[in-house]
């Protein structure tokens, strides 16, 4: 019995030296995307470097913590002396800031699952993972807003105008301006085809300015949630106005209301860097806006998003010429605003 235990303690002895040599010796480079969006898939490339010579390396798992908080891992059998590997992780950003691009772990059984043997390799690469863009709904519900810009190459007569109502198809109509369901009831009253008809669209303005405050009276609940979705929907709207090619401006009160410009892609990168880097403001004070305001060109327009809700900023807004504001209370998940009104 002796024996055999000196020898069970031999083989255990045996079996920790090969777990940890058979991690050892292994390099790690890596590359991916410098700049992501929050939720968004990314790829990781890997190589996983064996510098050792005369032993192999067996069982081997690699887990890559992405930007953010996403992981992914790949599963590595074999990987000869003097050798590499190549492999590619696809993993999910988590959340906004500047975060590490991947920080990897090696892990290893070998042999026999006895003992668990792990190295960890810090990334000194840095990856900015900029807010989830939400395109404010508000948008694209009002008619002036939701056209093709006049430069597009879209004919004005294809773009998006208001509906007004049907009319019998005519030769040149497009199949998917008709309307199946008032055709078939046409067609069994002995009639034909039905189609949308839309009145003229409306035109882009010239200039728009985003305006992103955290102003809220009526002693307004601040929830740090409902922040990291309005600039989300702040990052959204600059994006689909620099689609449009329509200029636009960013003034926020964390910024001390400078005048970002986000009309080129250099101007928008440096935006979202902004707002990944954002913090909330805790002084914002109604003249800050309504000075702001009064100083904006009437032809000017403007989108207002806030982390409060409409009803405690809205009525301090002085009146002018083309705005939209965004309700950011819209945007909570149904089972939270339920919840709320619930509790209202």
């Amino acid at each position: 019995m002796a024996s055999l235990g000196a020898a069970g303690a031999l083989l255990a002895g045996i079996g920790a030296l090969a777990a940890r040599a058979n991690l050892q010796q292994l390099q790690i480079e890596r590359s991916g995307p410098r700049t992501a969006n929050a939720g968004q898939m990314i790829r990781l490339q890997l190589r996983l470097i064996h510098a050792r010579r005369g032993l192999d390396s067996f069982q081997v798992d690699a887990a890559a913590t992405a930007a953010g908080g996403g992981e992914a891992k790949t599963h590595a059998p074999w990987i000869a002396a003097s050798t590499s590997i190549h492999a590619e992780l696809r993993m999910a950003a988590g959340s906004r800031g500047d975060h590490p691009m991947a920080d990897l772990r090696l892990e290893s059984s070998f042999p026999l699952g006895l003992f668990q043997a792990n190295t960890h390799s810090p990334c000194s690469e840095r990856m900015l993972v900029f807010p989830k863009p939400l395109v404010p709904i508000e948008l694209l519900d009002r008619g002036a807003w939701n056209t093709e810009h006049p430069r597009s190459s879209m004919a004005a007569g294809d773009a998006h105008g208001e509906p007004r109502g049907l009319r019998p198809h005519r030769a040149g109509d497009p199949a998917r301006s008709i309307c199946w369901p008032a055709t078939l009831r046409s067609q069994a009253r002995g009639g034909g085809l039905l189609v949308r008809e839309l009145d003229p669209p409306g035109f882009q303005p010239s200039e728009v300015v985003v305006l992103f405050h955290s102003f809220g009276s009526q002693r307004a609940l601040i929830r740090p949630d409902r922040f990291e979705r309005a600039l989300s929907l702040a990052w959204g709207a600059l994006r689909h106005f620099h689609d449009l090619r329509v200029p636009v401006r960013l003034r926020a009160d964390f910024d001390a209301w400078q005048a970002r410009s986000a009309t080129t892609r250099r101007q928008l990168a440096a935006c979202g860097e902004l707002l990944t880097r954002a913090r909330r403001c805790q002084s914002t004070e109604v003249h800050e806006l309504q000075t702001l305001l009064s100083s904006l060109d009437q032809s000017i327009g403007l989108l207002v998003i806030s982390d409060m809700p409409p009803s405690s900023w809205k009525n301090a807004l002085p009146h002018r010429g083309p705005r939209v504001w965004v309700d950011v209370t819209r945007y909570e998940p149904r089972s939270t605003s339920s919840r709320h009104r619930h509790h209202a």
